[in-house]
């Protein structure tokens, strides 16, 4: 098994894609494909593959395709092709490891730097407190999940039907909460939806019982009186 650092060797390669102007998507996908493949193997150093199953994961048709990628690649040096010209036998690879300092030796990984990347032109630089406002304002606008607005609910001896009824009718409406109210405070809005509910129980207010009560008001007429 060789040593590879995930994330490390994975910031690399990618680097190296962007300095090299050969690589396309096709040539990325297809090597993470046998990128995967090496890491559930925990990274053994050669890899049998199997063209079938590495056509479909990296979205490959055509036999034409996988072969022309694979060249490529094992010309620029991101992978070592050992063909197998055995029908019983499935060819192989060795990935080299990236991200390794000039003065290490193979299998002892370097220190990971910072990526020193430059916003891209038009972008603008946002101060990361802005970014943390944001998040926390969104935090508050609506529950994590419909689990969280049951537990709030409960933690306030509210029905869990009307739980459930909450979080399916704000969740419909995208939490666009009421205004008027708190409308970064979800939890608000639920007391306020609980309290409206309360309301409603106590003063049912439905076509039939106004329909009645209009009835109920009018003045008796003596329909034997002629028009």
């Amino acid at each position: 098994m060789e040593k590879v650092n995930y994330i490390i060797h994975l910031n690399a390669v990618f680097e190296k894609f962007n300095e090299d102007d050969r690589v396309k998507q096709g040539h990325i996908t297809f090597y993470l494909a046998f990128f995967q493949k090496w890491n559930r193997e925990y990274f053994k150093k050669t890899l049998t593959i199997n063209r079938t199953a590495i056509m479909e994961r990296a979205k490959f048709k055509s036999k034409t395709t996988y072969h022309n990628y694979l060249k490529d690649l094992n010309d620029w040096g991101y992978l070592v092709y050992f063909p197998s010209f055995h029908p019983a036998r499935g060819s192989r690879i060795r990935l080299p490891i990236f991200g390794i300092s000039s003065g290490t030796t193979s299998g002892t990984l370097s220190r990971q730097n910072l990526a020193s990347s430059v916003p891209e032109p038009g972008q603008n630089l946002v101060p990361s407190y802005k970014h943390k406002t944001k998040e926390n304002l969104n935090k508050q606008a609506k529950p994590k999940n419909e689990l969280s607005v049951l537990i709030f609910f409960k933690e306030n001896n509210w029905s869990e039907m009307e739980g459930r009824k909450f979080y399916a009718y704000y969740h419909a409406k995208k939490w666009k909460l009421q205004r008027g109210l708190d409308n970064n405070n979800w939890k608000a809005q639920a007391k306020n939806f609980i309290e409206k509910g309360n309301e409603l129980k106590q003063n049912p207010t439905t076509p039939i019982s106004g329909y009645l009560k209009n009835l109920q008001s009018r003045v008796e007429r003596n329909f034997e009186d002629p028009l």
